[in-house]
């Protein structure tokens, strides 16, 4: 069939409807969904000549969707199409569009996939169009999926009524909240034709009805009530459809100019008033009803739905709080203790558990046996809690405070209130966990994927995030039992994962990550993450890139959880390298690692090449590389090296060369190059110190003709604003100092493990000693460290610095004046020279 055709039999549809109106006014029902199964036809004959795959369904929404079209109403569509095709089918469907507009008809319309009906679903305008949605031609399967869309949506009765009123309540607004406008709007005014299809939609979504007359059923409406708002729906619907027969359009504002033409079409006629008094007097008091029984209905939902739901024969929801249904709920059925906090997880409105039900909970605890977490019943419960997209930490830590969770996991229990006796952690163990737990999920809610977005990203590749939780949950609960936490709380993970059925591989993921949750945190910070031999050695403990994404979100939100201070953008940096670095070896398809020796050839020449790019003068470089050793190479990236260069070309004749810049790691770097002298470092490092600076890192390197590369790293500090610190550098190594105050011990530190502990080791590989302290975090610390290298001729290679709350855990590589490794003596000599000064 042609265009024409088509217009000509739209047309015909359009004459035929208007003419039956026109003749009876009182049949406009059937005239209203005459328009929509005549539209139906149409649309499917259109369809079917377009030759459309058997994959796309065209389906109605919205007023179209629950079959009620105006003469002049638009047709709103949905065209659903398979997941990620939308450039396969753009070109087709946007030839049906444009043939339908051809045709006449004034369509509303959206092409998704499931995915994008996913996304949208938190818009209310498009969760209520598509909650009335109905198949014209296509799949039954693809609209059920999108159904099941809504129904697995964040949407519960509870949010979907709330927003409704606040909805509704706009919208009055706009009308200055009255019926009574000279002018009104008979689908948007109060009372009109909206207030009605309000109070259909909530009661839908909480009876999971389809018509009016289902409410009855329901008996959330009377009879009369019933009756009322057919009646009104259809004087509404009489005035709507001669209002598009008299503007010749899609058209709701009853104004002035066409009332009078309205009321004659209706019947009205001339007598002891006007007709058109008469009728717009009949309007007026229908209106008023619809918002009467508007007010009435809502409030009625309401009470049901927000102030008191019944969830189940065990337990309802009244003005916001959990209550049993009877004195003997978990005397009866013991499951109730976990069942309670699943339905509050499930319901995120409720504010806690009743008196009366926390009461009932408390006498009954003893129920909770040794074997209660065994059967399969509680197993079920628990789990499915964990595996909730909302309200899980809130409901855990509820299960805290009442004493559910240590009867229900007795390893629990031994750490509820266990105080860590140090100045690392600032909460409980029990507390500590919840924070964690909190933390993790946080990563899958969209709307804090601003605060760490990697972890955001992470989260959609987890499959199962309660596998993650139980890594949480586990993580520290063998605290306070001596021994290695982490091996202890293996094991009880193990026995957990084994009495709730999980299976093999995901009991082998919560385990390791339980015994494996500190790996990252102390590669990240204490170890070289440039260097292959580390990666390597990191990837072979970690042994999958899904093991990796869990135990980087587990770190991430470990380590936030200790401390509010203890986390910044370097540890945020450090974690994040390795974690790509870590990701780009698993993922690749050769597992060869470079010799040092490789490396530095490879970064030699990159570095060549770019120096010619960017027009160095090439002698001017050569006489500088020289000089250099080698480990330079392995310890600065090209970017840095550039850097160097072009600050020794512009600033040749100065005696100390000062700059700095923000680092990847998102770091202030600050380089310090000039003649090497003893005790360099320590000024280097007490003047940082002195101006209330944050170092994090160090590189220090000799050249051959005795040029000293020193970079500071320090984290970014509201006190280097309006501080010159380039002028405090270069004025302290002019003037070198000698000596420096010893480090004073706070008087809150003195109740706790204040010991200093050092440790040395050789790293062969390197011809270094590798000097490990951990000591109290106070002013001065890592300036009296570089004071006692300095006086014993020790020099410092590199240095990691590592805050964990009030304790430094530092890292150092140093040798003797030889650029040898220290001897067993003068390892001891250093040892007992730091624990005497610190």
């Amino acid at each position: 069939m042609k265009l024409g055709d088509y217009k000509t039999r739209y047309q015909d549809l359009q004459n035929s409807l208007q003419e039956g109106f026109l003749n009876s006014t009182i049949a406009v029902e059937g005239f209203v969904l005459a328009r929509a199964n005549g539209v139906d036809e149409l649309l499917k004959d259109i369809w079917q000549g377009f030759d459309m795959p058997n994959q796309i369904s065209l389906i109605a929404v919205g007023g179209y969707g629950r079959g009620e079209l105006h003469l002049y109403s638009d047709i709103d569509l949905l065209i659903l199409i398979p997941n990620d095709s939308h450039q396969t089918h753009q070109e087709k469907i946007s030839q049906f569009l444009t043939f339908l507009w051809d045709v006449g008809l004034e369509v509303g319309h959206a092409t998704r996939d499931i995915k994008d009906c996913v996304g949208v679903i938190d818009d209310l305008t498009i969760v209520t169009n598509l909650l009335e949605s109905r198949l014209i031609v296509g799949l039954d399967s693809a609209l059920d999926k999108m159904k099941s869309v809504i129904k697995a949506s964040d949407w519960s009765s509870q949010s979907f009524l709330v927003e409704k009123q606040k909805e509704q309540r706009a919208r009055h607004a706009k009308f200055s909240d009255t019926a009574y406008n000279l002018e009104p709007n008979i689908k948007e005014s109060p009372g009109g034709l909206r207030d009605i299809q309000t109070v259909a939609w909530v009661a839908k979504w909480y009876f999971g009805v389809n018509t009016l007359f289902d409410l009855v059923k329901a008996k959330y409406l009377s009879n009369d009530e019933y009756e009322l708002l057919k009646t009104s729906q259809l004087f509404l619907w009489r005035v709507r459809f001669s209002l598009h027969i008299v503007a010749s359009r899609r058209e709701d504002r009853l104004a002035f100019q066409y009332q009078k033409q309205v009321a004659d079409m209706l019947g009205y006629i001339d007598g002891d008033s006007m007709a058109v008094e008469r009728f717009m007097k009949d309007y007026y008091q229908t209106v008023t009803k619809v918002s009467r029984l508007n007010d009435i209905l809502l409030q009625l939902l309401e009470d049901k739905v927000i102030n008191t739901q019944y969830l189940n024969s065990q337990f309802r929801i009244s003005y916001g709080y959990i209550h049993a249904n009877h004195d003997q709920v978990f005397s009866q059925n013991p499951s109730a203790f976990i069942e309670v906090f699943l339905l509050i997880s499930k319901h995120n409105y409720v504010r806690g558990i009743s008196a009366g039900t926390l009461r009932q909970m408390q006498d009954n605890l003893d129920l909770i046996d040794q074997n209660y977490y065994k059967k399969r019943n509680n197993n079920r419960l628990f789990i499915e809690l964990l595996q909730q997209n909302q309200g899980v930490n809130k409901a855990l830590k509820l299960m805290n405070r009442y004493g559910i969770l240590e009867h229900y996991i007795p390893a629990f229990g031994k750490i509820v209130g266990l105080m860590q006796y140090d100045l690392f952690h600032a909460f409980t163990v029990d507390q500590h966990t919840l924070f964690v737990i909190r933390n993790l999920r946080r990563f899958f809610v969209n709307e804090f994927a601003h605060e760490f977005s990697l972890c955001s990203e992470i989260s959609k590749n987890i499959k199962k995030p309660e596998l993650l939780l139980l890594a949480g949950f586990f993580h520290d609960i063998a605290k306070g039992r001596g021994g290695d936490h982490a091996k202890l709380g293996m094991q009880d993970a193990q026995v957990f994962c084994k009495s709730h059925q999980l299976n093999i591989d995901d009991t082998s993921l919560v385990v390791g990550l339980v015994e494996k949750h500190l790996l990252m945190s102390s590669v990240a910070q204490k170890q070289d993450i440039d260097d292959p031999v580390i990666i390597k050695y990191f990837c072979d403990e970690v042994g999958s890139i899904e093991f990796l994404e869990y135990l980087y979100l587990l770190t991430v939100a470990d380590i936030r959880a200790t401390k509010d201070d203890l986390w910044n953008d370097w540890k945020d940096a450090l974690l994040k390298k390795l974690f790509r670095h870590a990701k780009q070896y698993m993922g690749s398809d050769t597992e060869i690692l470079l010799s040092n020796s490789q490396r530095i050839n490879n970064n030699k020449q990159a570095l060549i090449e770019a120096c010619i790019a960017q027009g160095f003068e090439m002698e001017f470089v050569r006489k500088i590389l020289e000089q250099l050793p080698k480990d330079y190479y392995l310890r600065y990236e090209l970017d840095d090296i550039l850097w160097h260069l072009s600050l020794q070309f512009s600033n040749n004749a100065l005696p100390i060369t000062i700059s700095s810049k923000i680092s990847e790691n998102n770091v202030v770097d600050i380089f310090v190059l000039c003649d090497n002298f003893k005790g360099l470092f320590f000024n280097l490092v007490s003047v940082v110190e002195r101006a209330g600076l944050d170092i994090v890192d160090a590189k220090i390197l000799t050249t051959k003709d005795n040029k000293a590369y020193n970079t500071i790293s320090i984290l970014k500090d509201k006190n280097l604003e309006g501080l010159d610190l380039h002028q405090l550098i270069s004025k302290a190594l002019s003037n070198p100092k000698v000596d420096v105050a010893r480090p004073q011990l706070n008087h809150s530190h003195r109740y706790f493990d204040n010991k200093t502990h050092i440790s040395l080791s050789e790293k062969k590989k390197w011809h270094l000693t590798k000097l490990e302290i951990n000591t109290l975090d106070r002013v001065g610390v890592l300036s009296n460290i570089a004071y006692v290298l300095y006086e014993m001729d020790i020099s410092l290679i590199n240095a990691r610095v590592s805050t964990m709350g009030e304790r430094v855990e530092d890292v150092f590589f140093v040798n003797d004046i030889n650029n040898k490794p220290l001897d067993k003596l003068q390892q001891s000599s250093l040892k007992i020279a730091l624990e005497e000064r610190l």
